[in-house]
């Protein structure tokens, strides 16, 4: 290992991306430009092109890979790139490869190693153990490249980011909240590889138009600023379930979003993915600006328990996770009605209690409290929550869960729908949204239009902080509260220098396109 090697941190990496693409003049010279320092013997080797099962050229690959590469090292130069080497990483003939990349890029990123355009370390495989800790290749523009790079003034979100890139995918996986698939072993849910399922417009009849509303909502996202005004640095550095630390890039090119549905069936799962919001906690998402606006979130109140209940016929504004009664003793009133939550929600998704409260002690961090609840403290919980609602005692253990996330998925979608045609942006988390203060009225109507229309009965929603509407209406009433409260609310957020330096050339390149 050399010591440019040893410097890549393997694990602070993502995957590559070959949806990238753009025809500004300075990528197509830079590309060019790198292309021509190769021999006359490697400009062959690369340039080749497009045959008869139609394959990218080799230059085409050259292309995507570069741009990729400049995405990473403008986000954080010492973010590397994992690249799948295997023969099936890469599949021609298939509706989520628009670009036609082949296993040609690997030809491509040797030659680039060869000229000392990258820095890189190869995978490793776990013969012996379940996979975890498998790891693909990891490449990293060199300083050779840097250099290359320094001369671009292209800022990454001006880059067709998601060039031709199917947003609706079907797979034989399930996923876990961030849209990642997920296998059972032993109880416990694994990362794996993403089996993606082939499939033609024809084979659903709502597939056009659920296309259609996403690329809408897509372009809205593209066209809107979402940041957290307070970061210093363009990052959050989240503690992972193994204990590693984890830097997670907040920036403009983090907003695609996806439906995926599950277990080759389109009426199982169907949320919404992509989009860092969704990878922050609750404390860094009070802090997001939307168009150098604050915001505020709404949540449905547990919104599986609650369309099940409406299924049964029961409609109720009281909080379902919340007993009656202490069970955990080392836990307080609310982090027991967490745990409660958590565990109903994973209860409603398993096929048996034993694997419930494996799947549970799984989700938790290592060293947590939560980690340490036995089957018996966790069987008590559950008992508990079955005698407060025993007309959802059917429900439990029952694999429902994949089929509640579609009802919930039909919510978010027509909700979004709304918001795109209004030409306002929002943020979905699942069974929350995000907007600006000032549409929060407009968010709750849409949301009660939703459940109605979804599952026939309006569902209760609160929502974390006060509102435009709210602070105006204390104006009414009390004008020294109401200016303490604006000034709290809408005044006095932080906002860096980075936020701001990054918000005005966002403007700026925007008021361009207009002109």
């Amino acid at each position: 290992m050399n010591e440019k090697t040893a410097q890549i941190d393997v694990n602070h990496s993502r995957p590559l991306d070959v949806h990238l693409w753009s025809d500004y003049a300075e990528i197509n010279d830079l590309v060019k430009s790198i292309f021509d320092s190769f021999s006359s013997e490697e400009k062959l080797q690369i340039k080749g092109r497009s045959n008869n099962r139609g394959r990218a050229s080799g230059f085409t690959h050259l292309k995507v890979l570069l741009i990729d590469l400049y995405v990473a090292w403008r986000t954080d130069p010492s973010l590397c790139i994992g690249v799948a080497r295997g023969n099936g990483a890469h599949t021609v003939n298939t509706r989520y490869n628009a670009l036609f990349i082949s296993p040609r890029i690997r030809d491509v990123i040797d030659l680039l190693i060869a000229n000392d355009y990258l820095d890189s370390i190869g995978g490793s495989y776990d013969r012996i153990g379940n996979g975890r800790n498998n790891r693909t290749s990891r490449i990293r523009a060199s300083e050779k490249l840097c250099e290359a790079f320094q001369g671009l003034t292209i800022e990454p979100y001006q880059l067709s980011l998601n060039h031709k890139q199917e947003c609706i995918v079907l797979t034989k996986d399930d996923t876990d909240e961030e849209g990642n698939p997920i296998k059972l072993v032993r109880g416990r849910r694994t990362v794996k590889k993403r089996v993606r399922v082939e499939y033609k417009d024809s084979d659903n009849p709502s597939l056009q138009l659920m296309r259609s509303d996403l690329q809408q909502y897509n372009e809205l996202l593209c066209q809107t600023y979402v940041d957290i005004s307070s970061l210093q640095e363009p990052f959050i550095e989240r503690q992972l379930k193994n204990g590693r630390t984890q830097k997670l890039q907040i920036n403009q090119t983090k907003k695609f979003v996806r439906r995926i549905f599950s277990r080759d069936d389109w009426e199982m799962n169907g949320r919404f993915y992509g989009g860092f919001w969704q990878q922050i906690g609750k404390n860094f998402r009070k802090q997001i600006y939307i168009n150098d606006s604050p915001t505020i979130e709404v949540d449905y109140k547990g919104l599986h328990a609650a369309i099940l209940s409406a299924r049964k016929g029961v409609v109720s504004d009281t909080d379902r996770y919340d007993l009656g009664l202490r069970i955990l003793t080392d836990f307080d009133q609310k982090q027991q009605r967490d745990v409660v939550k958590m565990l109903v929600l994973t209860a409603i998704n398993a096929k048996s209690p034993k694997s419930a409260f494996s799947a549970f002690r799984d989700s938790q961090k290592d060293g947590s409290r939560e980690k340490r609840l036995t089957d018996s403290q966790l069987k008590s919980l559950l008992e508990a929550f079955i005698n407060k609602h025993p007309y959802l005692e059917d429900d439990i253990c029952s694999d429902k869960g994949i089929e509640l996330m579609y009802t919930d998925s039909q919510i978010t979608a027509h909700i979004i729908k709304k918001f795109c045609d209004l030409n306002k942006p929002i943020l979905t988390i699942h069974d929350s949204y995000i907007v600006g203060t000032r549409d929060t009225e407009l968010l709750r109507r849409a949301m009660k239009q939703a459940t109605i229309k979804v599952v026939g009965v309006d569902l209760s929603v609160e929502q974390e902080g006060i509102s435009y509407q709210q602070i105006m209406s204390i104006q009414q009433q009390d004008r020294n509260r109401y200016l303490d409260t604006f000034k709290e609310v809408l005044v006095n957020q932080v906002k860096t220098e980075r936020y701001q330096e990054n918000l005005s050339k966002f403007i700026e390149y925007h008021s361009r396109e207009l002109l």
